[in-house]
């Protein structure tokens, strides 16, 4: 059944609650000369440091998912974001609907049986499913679809929805007669569960997701995620994959906040190759809860009353940033797809300058199809547009009851 309600009675704003200062942490992240991350109590920390070869001792930042769940009255029969208006993925699927680009999902995990996102899930080629060993040797016991590094096992189910929901933003099976479409109606989704039951990760969790995520090969990297703490292990997790050309998308967070004077990560972090993503609602105007700021938020993206992919096989509408990244990260891989000969660089060039102008706090607006013609000669563009291929693309949302 479609979810009328979610489990909250208003609105469950999931941006990070900034937790009250605490002189003494209860928890350090050390990060170790060897490349190593632990997590130690204060005491703990301060003997490694004695010891030596410790590169560097911080807090053990928290991030919080930074998507919101509507309320039932703000519930919609469509997906008003993929007509063609509104950011043109619709004519970019005259060229491509997405091909065998890996895009990693960095979340609560998701509903590996779900009948909009089992098809498009990403296998590990080095893993034999279900034979209880760790067959590739990363540490992680038949790892087939992704990860959990919250709990250190391969099973990255979702127990929390957000992550589902966000997975099917980003690449929800097309075409398939049932439920929804994703931006990239093909694609390899590696599920990474970085946020636990409660929606939350530490910096621990995401450095070591997005280096699970590079490691098996992922051009793409949605993180739906934000909060305050400017995590320097997380941060270098997030340069090097931007190094190793991994194109990175990142919320903005849903605070309000101008990001240029009050900072939120990972959107903040400065990494070439890292996206920050506002949203806007159905008017093309920012969000009041998205966060903004010209000189950080590279583009904007809908995000209100958005229906995707819900656990349990079941579908539902969040509203937030979180909701604004995947259709970011899902036309990144349409144009991957497209071009799989370009660089990140290259790519991330043609998602910014096939932008349309943006709103007030953001620098562009998505345009995927603008983006597409960046990446394609005009010749291509046109024969695929005259095809028709387009037609039919745009699918209803379908109420379960």
């Amino acid at each position: 059944m479609l979810r009328a309600a979610l489990a909250c009675a208003a609105v469950l704003v999931c941006a990070l609650l900034p937790a009250a200062a605490s002189a003494a942490p209860r928890e350090l992240l050390v990060a170790h000369a060897d490349g190593r991350l632990t997590v130690e109590r204060p005491g703990a920390a301060r003997a490694a440091s004695a010891r030596g070869r410790v590169r560097f001792v911080e807090p053990n930042f928290r991030y919080r998912a930074a998507g919101v769940a509507p309320p039932s009255d703000e519930l919609f029969s469509e997906q008003w974001p993929l007509a063609d208006a509104r950011v043109g993925v619709q004519s970019a699927w005259a060229v491509t609907r997405g091909g065998a680009v890996t895009v990693a999902v960095i979340d609560t995990g998701a509903d590996l049986d779900h009948p909009d996102l089992r098809d498009n899930l990403w296998t590990n080629p080095r893993e034999v499913p279900g034979n209880g060993a760790d067959d590739d040797g990363n540490g992680f016991v038949d790892d087939v679809h992704g990860a959990d590094v919250v709990n250190r096992d391969g099973d990255p189910s979702d127990d929390n929805g957000h992550g589902t929901h966000v997975a099917g933003i980003v690449a929800a099976r097309g075409a398939n007669r049932v439920g929804v479409t994703g931006v990239a109606q093909r694609a390899r989704i590696m599920v990474v569960k970085a946020l636990g039951a409660d929606s939350t990760g530490t910096a621990l969790t995401m450095a070591e997701a997005v280096r699970y995520a590079v490691a098996n090969g992922a051009r793409v990297i949605n993180m739906s995620v934000s909060g305050p703490g400017r995590s320097l292990a997380f941060e270098e997790a997030v340069q090097a994959a931007s190094d190793a050309g991994a194109l990175l998308v990142a919320a903005a967070g849903n605070s309000g906040r101008d990001l240029d004077a009050d900072p939120e990560y990972p959107a903040s972090f400065t990494a070439r190759h890292l996206l920050a993503v506002a949203a806007t609602g159905r008017t093309g105007r920012l969000l009041g809860l998205s966060n903004r700021g010209e000189g950080t938020v590279d583009v904007a993206a809908p995000g209100q009353s958005v229906i995707s992919t819900a656990s349990d096989g079941d579908y539902e509408y969040r509203t937030g940033t979180s909701m604004a990244a995947p259709h970011v990260a899902g036309a990144l891989v349409l144009l991957a797809a497209a071009r799989p000969d370009l660089g990140a660089g290259e790519l991330q060039d043609a998602l910014l300058a096939g932008a349309r102008r943006g709103p007030a706090g953001a620098n562009a607006s998505l345009d995927v199809a603008g983006a597409m013609r960046r990446v394609v000669s005009a010749s291509r563009w046109r024969a695929a547009v005259r095809g028709g291929s387009v037609r039919g693309a745009s699918k209803r949302a379908k109420r379960r009851r």
